[in-house]
C-alpha cells in the first residue's frame, strides 16, 4: 500500500468506528473508502461473518495494519496519526475475536476456561499493536479485561438489535439506530472510557401502539448492558441471559404490583405467609427491569417508582429498612402520556425521570406501506421463535401465500405484531386467518335507531369499545366502575 491509500484507510476507519453500525451513513462511509482505496485487496481474509463491503473491507485492515505494523517496527510512526492508530487497532483486534464472541453470546452457561481463552487473545492482540497504540489518547488499552468487557457489549447489541429487530423497511431502520444510540449514545468511544457505568443505568421510556413490539426492544436494550469481565476469577459479573427481568403491569392489581416491584415481610398484609423479594432486589446490579404499560400504576405507586429513579432506594411492604437497586429500568406504554398528564393521572416529576432516553416504535401497517416485502421477513422471524429455524423453512412462505389470498393488501393490522404472530398460529392451527372489519358490529346510531340488538351484545360492544379506548382491562374497568374480572369476559367472549 502507498502512504496516501495508508492515510485513506486510517482516517476513514478512525471515522467509521464512531459510527452507528444501523446508520446509513455507516454503510456509505465503508463504501467511501473502498472507492478511495481503489483496487482490490491482494489477498484473501480470514473475516467470512460478515457483510459483503465489511468483508472486503476487513481485507484491506489486514493489509494495512501488517504494513503499519512493519513501519511501526522500524521507525516511528507519525505523531498526527496516533488518535487514528488507537481506532484502527481498536477496529481490527474486535473484528478478529467476533467469532469468539458470537460463541460466547450464544453459551448458555459461564465457561470461565473459554473466558479466559479469549481474555488472553485479546491480552496478546494489544501486546501485537503495542507500536499502534502506545500513544494512544484512549484508556482501555491499559485494561484488556475492560476492552474485553466492551467488545462483549459491542456484540451482543448488534446481536440482539440485528437478530430480533427484523425487517429492511425506514422505519425499522430509524428503530435499529434509536435502539443502539439508546445503549451507547452517539459518542461511543466516551461512552467505553468513562460514560458506561452512568449511562447504563438511565431510564428509557419506550412509546408506541400496543402489539408494535416495545418488549422485543426493552429486551434487546436489557440484554445488550455493560457487564464487567473479572480476570481473576474468568467470568462476568453477570450472566446475561439473567438479566432482563420484565413485568406486566396491567395484569396486576394495585397490592400486587408493590408486592411484585418491591417485595414484602411476612406478615404485612393478609397472605403474606412468608418474605419475598421483589423483583428489584432480585434483579442485581446489572440487571434492568422492563416495566410494561407504565401508564397502568397508580398515582402512589408512581411516588415509590420516582422516589426509586431518583435515588435507587426502596423499601418492601412492612419493611423499616431501605434497599437500593442500582440496575436500569425501561418502561413502556401504548398510553399518550402528555395526555393522561393533562387529566391528571400520570404525574409529571414520574414522566420526567422517565423521558431522558425514548424510543418510539412502529405500527405494523407503517411498516408495511413502506416494504411490503417486511411481511415475509416478519413472518419468518415468528415462525423461527415457535417452531426453529427449520420449522420456518417449510411454513413461512405457505403461511405467507395464504395471508396474502385471505387479507386485503391494505389490511391496517390495528392489533400489529401481536395480531401477525396470532394469524401465523391460526394459519398453522386450521389454514385461515379471518380479521374481523369493523364493519360486523353495528353502529351505536343503529342500535339506538332500532334497538334490534340484544343487551348481552350491546354489553359486549359497549364493554369492547371501552377496553380499546382504555387500553387495558384495569383501566376500562375504573372508568365503567366494575371488577375488571367483567370487562375481560366481554372482551374476550
Amino acid at each position: 500500500m502507498t502512504k496516501s491509500q495508508l492515510e485513506v484507510l486510517l482516517n476513514g476507519v478512525h471515522a467509521l468506528v464512531v459510527l452507528n453500525p444501523f446508520s446509513n451513513q455507516r454503510s456509505a462511509k465503508e463504501a467511501e473508502i473502498l472507492d478511495a482505496l481503489g483496487a482490490a485487496p491482494l489477498r484473501p481474509t480470514t473475516a467470512t461473518t460478515f457483510a459483503p463491503q465489511l468483508r472486503r473491507l476487513l481485507q484491506w485492515v489486514e493489509i494495512g495494519e501488517a504494513e503499519l505494523l512493519q513501519l511501526g517496527a522500524t521507525s516511528k510512526l507519525p505523531s498526527k496519526w496516533n488518535e487514528a492508530l488507537a481506532a484502527f487497532a481498536f477496529f481490527s483486534l474486535y473484528h478478529q475475536v467476533t467469532s469468539d464472541l458470537d460463541r460466547l453470546i450464544q453459551r448458555k452457561t459461564a465457561d470461565s476456561t473459554k473466558n479466559r481463552a479469549l481474555f488472553r487473545k485479546i491480552q496478546d492482540g494489544i501486546a501485537a499493536r503495542h507500536c499502534l497504540i502506545e500513544n494512544a489518547p484512549d484508556r482501555i488499552w491499559n485494561r484488556p479485561e475492560h476492552l474485553l468487557a466492551c467488545f462483549y457489549q459491542l456484540r451482543r447489541a448488534f446481536f440482539y438489535i440485528h437478530h430480533e429487530i427484523v425487517g429492511h423497511s425506514e422505519p425499522i431502520k430509524t428503530l435499529r439506530m434509536q435502539i443502539w444510540e439508546s445503549v451507547f449514545t452517539q459518542d461511543m468511544m466516551s461512552y467505553q472510557q468513562w460514560m458506561y457505568d452512568a449511562v447504563g443505568r438511565f431510564p428509557t421510556l419506550i412509546l408506541g401502539p400496543s402489539g408494535s413490539g416495545k418488549e422485543v426492544v426493552a429486551r434487546a436494550i436489557g440484554l445488550a448492558r455493560f457487564i464487567p469481565y473479572d480476570a481473576q476469577k474468568g467470568q462476568f459479573a453477570s450472566p446475561v441471559e439473567e438479566s432482563f427481568h420484565p413485568v406486566n403491569l396491567a395484569a396486576l392489581s394495585e397490592t400486587l404490583i408493590e408486592s411484585e416491584l418491591f417485595g414484602h415481610r411476612k406478615g404485612s398484609f393478609t397472605g403474606a405467609t412468608a418474605d419475598r423479594a421483589g423483583i428489584f432486589a432480585s434483579a442485581g446490579n446489572y440487571g434492568t427491569v422492563f416495566l410494561d404499560e407504565i401508564g397502568e400504576v397508580s398515582q402512589a405507586n408512581q411516588v415509590k417508582l420516582l422516589r426509586l429513579l431518583q435515588s435507587g432506594e426502596f423499601q418492601a411492604i412492612g419493611d423499616n429498612q431501605p434497599a437500593y437497586f442500582t440496575g436500569k429500568v425501561i418502561a413502556a406504554t401504548h398510553r399518550d402520556l402528555h395526555s393522561e398528564m393533562r387529566a391528571g393521572q400520570f404525574r409529571e416529576d414520574f414522566y420526567y425521570r422517565l423521558c431522558g432516553d425514548q424510543i418510539q416504535t412502529v405500527a405494523l401497517r407503517d411498516i408495511l406501506q413502506d416494504s411490503p416485502e417486511d411481511l415475509s421477513i416478519s413472518i419468518n422471524y415468528i415462525c423461527t421463535k415457535l417452531f426453529g429455524a427449520e420449522g420456518a423453512q417449510h411454513l413461512s412462505s405457505r403461511i405467507l401465500e395464504t395471508l396474502q389470498r385471505q387479507v386485503p393488501s391494505d389490511y391496517a393490522w390495528p392489533g400489529n405484531f401481536r395480531e401477525l404472530e396470532q394469524a401465523v398460529r391460526n394459519i398453522v392451527v386450521r389454514n385461515e386467518y379471518r380479521p374481523s372489519p369493523a364493519e360486523d358490529h353495528p353502529s351505536v346510531d343503529g342500535i339506538f335507531n332500532e334497538t334490534r340488538v340484544s343487551l348481552a351484545e350491546w354489553n359486549r360492544i359497549y364493554t369492547q369499545q371501552a377496553f380499546k379506548n382504555a387500553g387495558s382491562y384495569r383501566e376500562a374497568a375504573r372508568r365503567l366502575d366494575v371488577d375488571q374480572r367483567t370487562i375481560k369476559k366481554w372482551v374476550t367472549e
